[in-house]
């Protein structure tokens, strides 16, 4: 940035000025009033080749000037050379001084010019002028600083991801060399909440929003996800949803992807003996109902015989879902079993 605190006297000014004789006349008058004229331009594409040549202190420019006008040079010139610029104008309007300040622009004038007027508008565009360069080099550093913080969450994020498919890999792996059931099931249920996990953290990166998320598209595809794990398509188990625009906070929205991958597996393993019943179905709701969130989630299988058993938290999976429900998310539960299986949560959003 050049160095505006010398005397605005010893200022090196430009003209830009496409008639000759109002050209000639403001010179004369920059020049009785002690200042070096540098340069004078015709239009604005001479007016940004010489401030670039010159590299004047000042530059008066006129707003219509053939080829390129006034404010499309003083455009070319902030981004090229940002140099300070007064514009010159027979008239004056708020749309103008709107795309003057948008230009770039530190101050405007009327012709014909008035001494004392162009001294006050000289002091201002130095004035102005500093403020924007500081403006901008604040905007770059901020800009510098956002790029590397993208640079950083999508390294963490890829990292993150990878690790979540290495745990779930091994597990696979696992799995598959293990002949005792029992075993089996737990080691799927330690992966299912690995999977749980991993599109929540997807979702959270692709919103580009780490505190909060749209919990519609996260149910979607989570849904999606333990459909797909357990080759439900040959089960003939239906999805019926029904899921207000509602966003939660990061730390909600794991607590009911993991309730979720309870119900629902446990739905899809245990609830329908006749996998071939083109009727199985799973329901998941999730809406606003007086000021607080109702989640339910139900299937219309076989259900429970020892439904005090299921509200005492007999299995792991009940177990942490009665504690998310109660702890995490401050809500209250319900289950039934009448007609299937049925889970209803209340909570405060």
């Amino acid at each position: 940035m050049k160095n505006y605190i010398k005397e605005s006297k010893n200022l090196k000014i430009l003209i830009a000025e496409d008639d000759f004789l109002v050209s000639e006349m403001i010179e004369g008058e920059l020049t009785s009033a002690g200042y070096e004229i540098v340069g004078k331009a015709s239009n604005g594409y001479i007016a940004l080749e010489l401030t670039q040549s010159l590299n004047p202190d000042l530059i008066l420019m006129d707003i219509r000037m053939p080829e390129l006008n006034g404010l499309d040079a003083s455009r070319k010139i902030m981004e090229i050379c940002p140099t300070p610029i007064i514009i010159l104008t027979a008239y004056e309007n708020g749309d103008m001084v709107v795309d003057a300040g948008d230009a770039g622009v530190a101050a405007y004038l009327n012709k014909p010019l008035d001494a004392q007027e162009l001294e006050r508008a000289i002091l201002i565009s130095i004035a102005r002028f500093k403020d924007i360069m500081k403006l901008r080099e604040k905007n770059s550093k901020l800009e510098e600083a956002e790029k590397l913080n993208n640079t950083l969450m999508k390294e963490i994020h890829h990292r993150v991801k990878n690790n979540f498919q290495l745990i779930s890999s091994l597990l696979n792996l696992q799995i598959g060399s293990m002949e005792n059931e029992q075993s089996k099931h737990i080691l799927e249920a330690g992966r299912d909440r690995v999977q749980t996990l991993s599109i929540l953290h997807e979702k959270l990166y692709e919103t580009g929003n780490l505190v909060s998320l749209p919990m519609n598209i996260f149910i979607e595809d989570l849904l999606k996800s333990l459909l797909e794990a357990y080759n439900t398509v040959n089960k003939f188990i239906k999805l019926d949803l029904n899921l207000d625009n509602i966003v939660l906070d990061s730390k909600k929205a794991v607590s009911i992807g993991l309730i979720l991958n309870e119900a629902v597996t446990n739905s899809i393993k245990y609830a329908f003996t006749d996998k071939t019943e083109q009727n199985n179905t799973i329901s998941i709701s999730m809406v606003v109902e007086d000021k607080n969130i109702l989640l339910s989630i139900k299937d219309n299988g076989i259900g429970f015989s020892d439904i005090d058993g299921i509200k005492d938290g007999n299995t792991l999976g009940m177990q942490l879902i009665f504690l998310l429900s109660e702890s995490q998310l401050d809500g209250s539960i319900e289950v039934n079993s009448k007609e299937g299986f049925d889970i209803l949560i209340r909570f405060k959003p």
